[in-house]
């Protein structure tokens, strides 16, 4: 009785697995959104689950590094509306949230342009690759865009919000927390008043990650493995494409004067950009002013 009532329970057991498979498979299938492999390391490319030829997006995330996930809710939606995007990973990937920060520091910005040729051997691509860049990304979607390209990794188009107009230098994010730094004078020895050279890094937070050890004469960025020094100025007037900037006029991290500049090199040369300045909003947009900012973003997307 008992192996009969065993081999009942693994019918059972058996059965619901059947059933769970052909549930998920079913899911699958009708999901709007599928994910595919990249060769870009720590990079996520999502695509909408249907045979139609699409246009690609190379969305740069910021400063809190490849390993955050921020910037895949909007990829999910934009995929939803017919895009294929790729959330290129260009520093801190693949990080286990235990370990250090990766600094935004030597970063080969001609990774984009790769970005941008590899899109367009995908079988369902339509040719059309657009840059989307958010702070730093916005950054090395201006950067990427001044670059030399030929036909096969030019961007079509090129979106940044709140990006910079020079380069600039190395970040990370461990700078900001407490426990990064370590007193020198003992536990419970500084205060909140004592000054930064009390302080010294906490070798905890990556050996290689001392801001005190860092060279800020030079750039976070690589081109073709030169060092770029930092405060030059991004020649994005060498663009010849479409172009839209978005950024708050209460930008507490970087000055909307910077997007000011961008818009006034871009003009003198002769240029169109779409620039959209937000009286209220600050680095990061938010409710009404950020989904005014997302319906900006698909309307220059449809007419690439």
């Amino acid at each position: 009785m008992k192996k009969l009532l065993r081999e009942l329970y693994n019918m059972k057991i058996l059965l619901i697995l059947i059933i769970t498979l052909i549930s998920l498979r079913s899911f699958a299938s009708t999901f709007p959104v599928v994910r595919s492999i990249t060769p870009f390391s720590g990079s996520r490319f999502y695509l909408p689950n249907n045979s139609n030829k699409h246009t690609s997006i190379v969305m740069l995330h910021g400063s809190e590094g490849g390993s955050e996930r921020y910037a895949d809710m909007e990829a999910n939606v934009l995929a939803t509306q017919g895009y294929a995007v790729l959330v290129l990973c260009y520093f801190d990937c693949n990080r286990i949230s235990s370990l250090p920060k990766q600094t935004l520091t030597n970063i080969e910005a001609t990774i984009v342009l790769d970005a941008v040729r590899w899109l367009r051997t995908q079988s369902l691509s339509n040719n059309k690759v657009v840059f989307y860049g958010y702070s730093r990304g916005g950054e090395l979607s201006i950067i990427t865009g001044s670059l030399d390209m030929t036909a096969d990794n030019r961007p079509n188009g090129i979106i940044a919000h709140s990006p910079s107009d020079v380069f600039v230098g190395p970040w990370n994010g461990g700078w900001k927390e407490h426990a990064c730094w370590l007193c020198t004078a003992g536990i419970n020895k500084c205060s909140e008043k004592s000054p930064k050279s009390d302080y010294q890094w906490n070798p905890l937070c990556g050996i290689n990650n001392d801001k005190n050890k860092m060279d800020f004469t030079k750039s976070s960025w690589l081109i073709s493995g030169i060092n770029i020094l930092v405060k030059k100025r991004i020649e994005i007037e060498k663009y010849d494409g479409p172009i839209l900037i978005t950024v708050g006029e209460k930008d507490e991290v970087w000055p909307v004067d910077q997007t000011k500049r961008i818009e006034k090199t871009l003009k003198d040369a002769g240029k169109k950009p779409e620039v959209h300045y937000f009286a209220k909003e600050g680095h990061s947009f938010l409710w009404d002013a950020e989904l005014k900012r997302k319906e900006m973003v698909l309307d220059f997307l449809q007419r690439i």
